[in-house]
């Protein structure tokens, strides 16, 4: 309860808007990581991209055509929008993903053990972290879940929260709690309404 009440003033406070430009509690360099999810640059043409190096954010493709990713990363990094959700920071984008292991969506529940899945702003690296998610809290028309006992770095914003014990994805990483180890997701059963508008399928409970 305690981590609830201080994530609801965590989701008020300005850091929400910066995204995951912060380091908090643990996420280890995994190079299985690789598969799960993206990294994705600002959308500009060499050699204008070199002077934006580190500007980068994660994402994971949904369809061969599409991947999600969350709206603070997405729209910074000049990337093509198929579909944007008007209050919650999650998007879906135009990516070449044939070939690729497509994530399986399901809506997210209380007290899962999930992993989650991004890369380093800082190094480039692909991360790995876990934790559970400690309960959901609706605010300004979005539910934003927390996961306790993760950690994320900048440039994991967009990234999957996969349920460990499905394998299905059910959110995307938008932010961190400062302090506190905790991460915190929009979860999947909030931006159904992109997902129908576009065909991709999700799994309710």
């Amino acid at each position: 309860m305690k981590c609830l009440i201080f994530a609801l003033f965590a989701l008020t406070a300005p850091v929400l808007l910066l995204g995951c430009v912060v380091m908090s509690g643990t996420s280890s360099t995994d190079f299985a990581a690789t598969r799960q999810v993206d990294m994705v640059y600002i959308g500009l043409p060499a050699p204008l991209n070199w002077f934006v190096g580190g500007i980068q954010g994660s994402a994971f493709p949904v369809t061969d055509t599409l991947s999600l990713t969350a709206a603070h990363v997405a729209v910074p990094l000049l990337k093509s929008i198929r579909a944007q959700h008007p209050l919650c920071d999650v998007a879906v984008i135009a990516r070449n993903n044939v070939g690729k292991p497509l994530h399986k969506l399901a809506f997210a529940r209380r007290g899962r053990s999930v992993m989650l899945f991004g890369y380093s702003a800082i190094n480039s690296l692909p991360k790995s972290s876990n934790g559970t998610i400690d309960g959901f809290l609706k605010r300004d028309g979005c539910y934003y879940g927390v996961i306790t006992g993760a950690g994320a770095v900048s440039g994991m914003s967009g990234g999957p929260v996969i349920d460990s014990l499905t394998g299905e994805t059910v959110g995307v990483i938008t932010n961190v709690i400062l302090g506190k180890g905790a991460v915190v997701f929009i979860a999947v059963q909030d931006f159904t309404n992109l997902l129908d508008r576009l065909h991709i399928p999700y799994r309710t409970y």
